[in-house]
């Protein structure tokens, strides 16, 4: 499939240079060399890697979780816990691919937090690498904090080439949250031969590699920590 130049009449967004629309092959490619290229400890290297984290072999359970794959569950106590860096075993988590788990639903908690944060920021620097690639850091649209976030949530959809509202909902004027819509129209794209993902991937792209996340109804019960 080729891949185009797109302006405004793609998208209804008004641009000194068009933004560069990929095909859907390009970037199941991408998402390919992504994953093929990210860290996958296995088990063996895993329990070592845990072990230097002062984390001893009876404290760690082989299991099978939902899809029969091996996982480790680990059954620490409190104060242990306590004194681990959770930073680096979220991202160790991410490393595994999820292959291991806490046995406490407290620390399950506790450590998704930093696994949340350990994702978003290798996300943000994926794309922020992928924008600059395709030219568009100083062409795609950035919330100004404090500005009107529905104007802002039109502008990222044409921009991306959604028609405005198809892809986000604005709540009470600076909440977003993703629409269903969002991913049916990129299906029904594929479904016609037409390029469905490119849309739904300049979202996506953007939400991470700016600080849109904050700004998703999720965390409005977080609002305190932030100023918007």
């Amino acid at each position: 499939m080729a891949i185009a130049p797109v302006l405004a009449s793609c998208g209804g967004y008004a641009s000194d240079r068009p933004r560069r629309v990929e095909s859907d092959e390009e970037l199941q490619a991408q998402d390919e060399r992504e994953f093929a290229n990210s860290p996958d400890v296995q088990l063996p290297e895993l329990r070592r890697k845990l072990r230097e984290f002062g984390i001893t072999d009876k404290e760690i359970r082989e299991a099978l979780e939902e899809n029969e794959v091996p996982i480790f569950v680990l059954t620490i106590s409190d104060s242990k816990f306590a004194t681990l860096d959770k930073k680096a075993l979220a991202a160790l988590l991410l490393d595994s691919r999820y292959r291991f788990e806490m046995a406490d639903p407290e620390q399950v908690r506790a450590l998704a937090r930093y696994s949340v944060m350990e994702d978003a920021a290798r996300r943000k620097q994926r794309y922020l690498k992928e924008l600059a690639a395709n030219d568009e850091m100083d062409i795609f649209p950035r919330y100004t904090p404090g500005s009107d976030m529905t104007k802002y949530a039109r502008k990222l959809e044409l921009y991306c080439g959604y028609r405005p509202g198809e892809a986000f909902n604005v709540i009470d004027g600076q909440w977003l949250e993703y629409r269903n819509q969002m991913v049916d129209w990129a299906v029904e794209q594929q479904r016609q031969n037409k390029p469905g993902l490119a849309a739904f991937k300049c979202i996506i792209r953007i939400v991470y590699a700016t600080e849109l996340q904050p700004h998703f109804i999720g965390n409005r019960g977080r609002s305190g920590e932030r100023q918007s």
